[in-house]
């Protein structure tokens, strides 16, 4: 039977109390009064382990170790991401052009789940033990702009779109055979419109039903613990959709703007403002 390793998960939570301690120990050291955890969210590792040690505390185990997870599985992408924003800024420091994928001004590339990932191997059909499910897996690594409610965006705002040339590899692609993704340009009466369509594109359809399934997890814990039922279904309803929102949308204002440096800075700021959208209704 094919399937990604079930130690995989154990070990992530075997890793919580090293995670939690080497997370508080780093940024106590440089943010004694909590003044720069914005910074820290400008780092993509750092920021999906955010909540990791405030969970764990809590008991709320089963969402630690599914952040802790999702930290490890994008580490090598996340590492590409940062080295891509260095390269601009030393471009720039250096007063030499920085040459990006694509014109990021203009389009946005389409974000996957699992690109670039360490899940990149097993769902490329051609190097995965489970061509099948590696197959089902990627014709379900899906935008939201490629799922129903993404058309109806398109419907709403009049949305048209065209493709660009991206130099970014796709999932298939080999050094003897190159296979390059699509960024989409698009074209609508509606800035509000344009930039909903880019931040939608750097939302994954998988990753949006992960990060549910472990506010549900976390949702059951609450109600089991004594909270209001209602209160706590519309804090967590709250809590996925700002989180999502602030960090898609921030991320594609950044990236248009500011390229590789303003996705990162623009992540970072949505997470910080989508947190504190969630804490006003604590």
């Amino acid at each position: 039977m094919c399937g990604v390793n079930p130690i995989m998960y154990q070990n992530q939570t075997d890793k919580l109390p090293q995670i939690r301690r080497d997370y508080e120990g780093v940024k106590s050291s440089v943010d004694k009064e909590g003044e720069l955890s914005s910074i820290f969210d400008i780092i993509p590792t750092f920021r999906r382990v955010e909540r990791v040690p405030d969970k764990v505390e809590h008991s709320d185990y089963v969402p630690a170790a599914g952040l802790a997870a999702l930290a490890v599985l994008n580490a090598p992408e996340d590492w590409r991401d940062m080295k891509s924003a260095y390269a601009q800024i030393k471009a720039s420091a250096q007063g030499k052009k920085f040459t990006p994928s694509y014109d990021y001004r203009s389009a946005q590339h389409p974000f996957s789940f699992f690109r670039g990932t360490l899940l990149h191997k097993f769902v490329n059909p051609k190097t995965s033990p489970c061509p099948k499910f590696a197959k089902w897996l990627l014709k379900n690594d899906k935008t939201l702009m490629d799922t129903k409610v993404g058309y109806k965006i398109k419907k709403i705002f009049h949305i048209n779109s065209r493709t660009i040339r991206t130099t970014i590899n796709h999932i298939t692609s080999t050094k003897e055979k190159p296979i390059f993704i699509k960024a989409n340009e698009f074209k609508t009466p509606s800035s509000f419109g344009e930039l909903t369509a880019r931040a939608m594109t750097r939302t994954t359809k998988i990753g949006t039903i992960v990060l549910g399934g472990l506010e549900a997890a976390h949702l059951i814990k609450e109600i089991s613990d004594g909270e209001n039922a209602i209160k706590a279904t519309a804090k967590s309803a709250i809590s996925l959709t700002g989180s999502i929102a602030g960090i898609g949308y921030g991320g594609a204002i950044g990236a248009k703007y500011f390229g590789p440096v303003g996705s990162l800075v623009g992540m970072g700021l949505g997470a910080v403002v989508g947190n504190k959208v969630t804490k006003l209704f604590d």
